[in-house]
């Protein structure tokens, strides 16, 4: 791979890079991404912004499907063909993954085989209720609802209980017995 430069503007880019085996047993060891970073020339890597695919263990999905499903790519019928006969492990970095501006260096270990641009994913389609208790209109009450006579009944009782108190308090402590 040649020097290849990302802008501080680029963004929703996909990268697809074939990876070394020894590249890919040690970031297994280590369990981190230093050694990706370093056959990349790179400072650092968002871990969130980089996937690391085996290809054999797609199945029928393939890497091309997985770029379909996963990152709403979709490459042509030549690049599928190219992707899909890749063997080993991928890389997929998308461009929040670098602190752009920066250059990558190949150092032989992950060599770049195509970059795509993300699509966004469609709206989900919804599909209307078929069910009977889906149909038709839920009323409330009525946006005028007066208070109900419970309501000053218990107000009123509230009101006596308050003279009742009051009475008595005067009475015992002005005439006491």
């Amino acid at each position: 791979m040649s020097d290849l430069s990302i802008s501080a503007t680029e963004h929703g880019k996909l990268r697809v890079f074939e990876l070394d085996d020894q590249l890919v047993t040690e970031i297994g060891h280590s369990g981190s991404l230093d050694r990706l970073q370093r056959a990349l020339g790179v400072d650092s890597l968002n871990a969130e912004d980089v996937q690391i695919a085996r290809v054999e263990t797609l199945g029928d999905l393939g890497l091309s499907g997985l770029l379909r499903e996963g990152y709403d790519v979709t490459p042509t019928a030549e690049e599928a063909a190219k992707l899909d006969a890749l063997e080993g492990s991928v890389a997929l970095i998308r461009t929040a993954a670098f602190q752009a501006p920066v250059t990558l260096r190949g150092a032989g270990e992950a060599k770049l085989v195509a970059t795509f641009t993300e699509g966004r994913a469609p709206a989900p389609k919804f599909t209307p209720l078929e069910s009977d208790a889906a149909k038709g209109v839920l009323e409330g009450p009525s946006a005028s609802a007066k208070p109900t006579s419970s309501f000053v009944n218990r107000l009123l009782l509230i009101v006596m209980a308050a003279m009742a108190v009051a009475f008595l308090w005067v009475f015992f402590y002005y005439i006491g017995f």
